[in-house]
């Protein structure tokens, strides 16, 4: 009921993300990215939200879901490692598996990319210096506190970076609501 709100091509994209809702529950049985599956799921609507307003599709929000599918990427992978004992024992697979021999530097691929992302995405949108200034504290953020202070075998330390990404989604944000109120 809600969707038939929408104008068609809001709808038509909505409707053409059903088989991805569906079907992620099913890829840890099948695959060792099942968080990348999350990722492009969960972040489908950062393209539903930009269809239903601009009524169009551009290079804007496609470049800042592409990068907010490795930011969920990352930190699934950290929530992940919360319970990897159990996943291996009954079999189930998850990134947290794959890449348990050098989680740090996966979560640095997966991040940087993300911010990658946001930066391109500020291009697009010509942000001024405000926008970049700003990016630095969650940059900050990101690698500072999740990947140096990531502990693999701390399942209590897991679940707090995890949680932080709240934080860091508010100042990501922040930092668009900077780059749109400065923006010359």
């Amino acid at each position: 009921m809600v969707l038939i709100n929408f104008n068609l091509y809001t709808i038509l994209l909505a409707i053409g993300s059903m088989p991805l809702a569906f079907t992620y529950p099913l890829m840890k049985r099948f695959t060792y990215w099942p968080q990348l599956f999350l990722g492009i799921t969960f972040n489908y609507g950062l393209i539903l939200g930009w269809v239903c307003v601009k009524n169009n599709l551009d290079i804007i929000p496609i470049v800042f879901y592409l990068g907010a599918i490795f930011w969920t990427l990352g930190y699934d992978t950290i929530y992940g490692y919360q319970d990897i004992k159990d996943d291996e024992i009954i079999g189930v697979k998850s990134t947290s598996i794959k890449f348990k021999k050098n989680p740090n530097l996966f979560l640095i691929i997966c991040y940087s990319i993300f911010v990658l992302s946001l930066l391109t995405v500020g291009m697009y949108m010509k942000f001024n210096y405000f926008f970049y200034f700003s990016i630095l504290v969650s940059i900050l953020h990101l690698f500072y506190y999740q990947v140096k202070k990531f502990e693999l075998k701390n399942p209590a330390n897991c679940l707090k970076i995890f949680k932080s990404n709240n934080f860091f989604g508010f100042l990501i944000f922040l930092n668009i609501l900077i780059g749109k109120l400065f923006n010359v």
